[in-house]
Order: C-alpha cells, then structure tokens, then sequence
C-alpha cells in the first residue's frame, strides 16, 4: 500500500489541476455569472479589459490568488513522492 501512494497522488493531482482549470464545460452549462469559477470570471475580465482598462491590476491578483491553491497542494503533497522513490529503491 506503502508502494500505491505516490500514483494516487500523481492521479489525484491531476484530476484535481484538471477540474480547477476546467473552462469549457462550466461556460456552456452554467447560465449564472455568480456560479463561474474563478478561470471563466477572469476571461470575463480580461475580454473588457479594452472598454474598462481599470480592471488590469485585478486580473493579474486573480491569476496569482487561482495559483496559489495548486502551489499548496504540490508543496503539500510533495514528500509522498519523495518517499515513494525511495522506498521503489530499496529491497
């Protein structure tokens, strides 16, 4: 089991980039500007930047703040790599 946590966790990694980055799916389903995820809002933004150039300063803290979680979790997450490399090494 020991030997299984460093592929669930690259599985669950990407899964969890995968569904954080998803921009397609939410903008056809999703009919209320509220319920958007943070990548869809900053599109949003970004496409009046031309009308409202206010809005620049904003978009580029919104990308850092919608960085900052996947930052976390790899740094979170990183010693069952470590550890599982190492115990692969060992017989």
């Amino acid at each position: 089991m020991r030997l299984l946590a460093p592929g669930l966790v690259t599985i669950f990694l990407f899964q969890f980039i995968g569904i954080w980055n998803n921009f397609f799916l939410p903008m056809v389903m999703l009919q209320s500007q509220k319920l958007y995820p943070i990548t869809l809002g900053l599109f949003n933004w970004y496409s009046s930047v031309n009308q409202r150039p206010e809005l620049q300063q904003p978009i580029i803290t919104g990308s850092f703040v919608s960085v900052v979680p996947l930052i976390v979790l790899f740094l979170l997450l990183q010693r069952f790599w470590k550890t599982g490399l190492a115990a692969g090494s060992i017989k």
